[in-house]
């Protein structure tokens, strides 16, 4: 049951990070052009930010970045623009985030990060891209749950060894006292059984 609960958090926190997606993007101009200003000034631009996230619009980001907008900031959800861009597979404009300094690492507010938006949304390039960052591997949400454990959720099986060799630990338990091998057998699903005793899990 208790399973269930979280896996109904997760789909929950899912559907609102999706209808967040669909608030328009229509108003993005063709031709971005931000003055410099404060960052707290910059910040009515939240809408171009965050929607320029969600479709890749690399124009959009650079300019407000160059203009001085804050690359960290967050929407009413606690989605920052990587986390968008992660969710809604948009590698180039994850890349050009990145590469200006945004931290890969801040969560939503139920501290689900980027790389958990990726794994659940099964886009595993950009999953592998979020490992290489300087993240802790076994950050946790607000359940304590880790990436391995979404990984695990959701069938990732490709990207277990990648996670688990980059320090992730198959034998993490979350606030519930659940490990990630019992997480998988609540579930039947002996394939994620199998690839996590695979890396080591015990219990």
């Amino acid at each position: 049951m208790r399973s269930e609960r979280f896996t109904h958090a997760i789909r929950a926190a899912a559907a609102a990070l999706a209808l967040a997606a669909l608030a328009g993007c229509a108003h993005l101009p063709d031709r971005p052009a931000y003055g410099k200003a404060d960052p707290a000034a910059l910040r009515r631009y939240d809408d171009d930010w965050f929607d320029a996230a969600r479709v890749g619009r690399v124009d959009i980001l650079r300019a407000l970045h160059d203009a001085g907008y804050p690359l960290d900031a967050t929407d009413s959800h606690g989605y920052t623009a990587v986390i968008l861009a992660s969710y809604d597979g948009q590698p180039a404009a994850l890349d050009y985030l990145l590469s200006a300094g945004a931290d890969a690492c801040i969560g939503d507010r139920h501290g689900n990060t980027a790389l958990m938006g990726a794994l659940f949304r099964n886009e595993p390039d950009i999953a592998r891209r979020l490992i290489d960052t300087h993240c802790p591997i076994d950050q946790t949400n607000g359940a304590g749950e880790t990436a391995l454990g979404f990984a695990t959720l959701f069938n990732r099986f490709e990207l277990i060894p990648l996670l688990v060799a980059h320090g992730a630990n198959p034998n993490h338990v979350d606030r519930r006292g659940q490990s990630l091998l019992q997480l998988a057998l609540t579930h039947d699903n002996t394939y994620a059984a199998d690839a996590l005793r695979d890396v080591g899990a015990k219990r």
